[in-house]
């Protein structure tokens, strides 16, 4: 009796005209969002806030940082290597990510959506503010400046946060990279196994939210001083220059 072979489904074959999104690069951009990033954002929210104890404490820490050995390899090996991957990688998704936010306005949703927007408006944040102090002190650097740390003192922070247009992008840059870090933050301990339960969740939701509020209002409470200082210092300073020009 002969018995009929079973049939052969025919494999699966991926749609190639749809960008697929990898398991491994997916999970080592929610990594790099934490470490080193996130971290460094940390780091350098807490560095800032020095600035609340005067120029000599603020200065005092920007030359400690600048004076590390290998300060360049480790800014670019630490930083800008896995800030340039996850932004890159972070654009496609947002790119090609689906939040269904006009289907389904639930708040999972409206977290999904706000993360992506977050991201891209922390992108052109970080690109203007790396722009404007480590590559400005670079370039003071090659043409021999002897001084090249001004371009991130006290001083010159006071004098940026005086200007309005700089003081409200540094306001939204601040909250828009703290939203992005600690609702990242939170789904790198789903995505990772951390929190598993719905408990779990909740409560870190708690956490994350707390981190937002401390380290949001830590970054806004620096720039609202550093502006009223640099208010002050050109409100000081203009009876001088109209008695010179006199």
């Amino acid at each position: 009796m002969a018995v009929a072979s079973p049939k052969l489904t025919e494999p699966i074959v991926p749609n190639k005209g749809r960008l697929h999104d990898p398991f491994i690069w997916h999970k080592l951009h929610s990594a790099t969002g934490i470490f080193p990033i996130g971290f460094f954002l940390l780091q350098h929210l807490l560095a800032n806030s020095y600035a609340l104890r005067g120029a000599g404490a603020y200065n005092a820490v920007i030359r400690v940082y600048g004076g590390l050995p290998f300060v360049a390899v480790l800014e670019v090996a630490l930083i800008y290597a896995p800030l340039l991957y996850h932004s890159i990688y972070g654009i496609w998704i947002s790119a090609y990510g689906q939040s269904n936010l006009t289907k389904y306005a639930y708040g999972r949703n409206w977290m999904y959506f706000l993360q992506r927007a977050s991201g891209l408006v922390a992108a052109v944040y970080i690109s203007v503010h790396v722009w404007d102090t480590s590559i400005h002190k670079y370039i003071a650097l090659w043409h021999g400046n002897p001084n090249p740390d001004t371009a991130i003192s006290y001083a010159a922070m006071s004098h940026q946060m005086a200007n309005p247009w700089l003081f409200w992008l540094q306001a939204i840059g601040i909250v828009a990279t703290v939203f992005h870090f600690t609702n990242g933050l939170w789904n790198f301990c789903i995505r990772w196994g951390l929190t598993i339960s719905a408990q779990a969740q909740r409560a870190n939701q708690y956490v994350c939210w707390s981190l937002f509020a401390v380290f949001a209002g830590m970054g806004l409470w620096t720039i609202v001083h550093l502006r009223a200082d640099g208010l002050q210092r050109i409100q000081t300073a203009s009876p001088v220059v109209a008695i010179t020009q006199r």
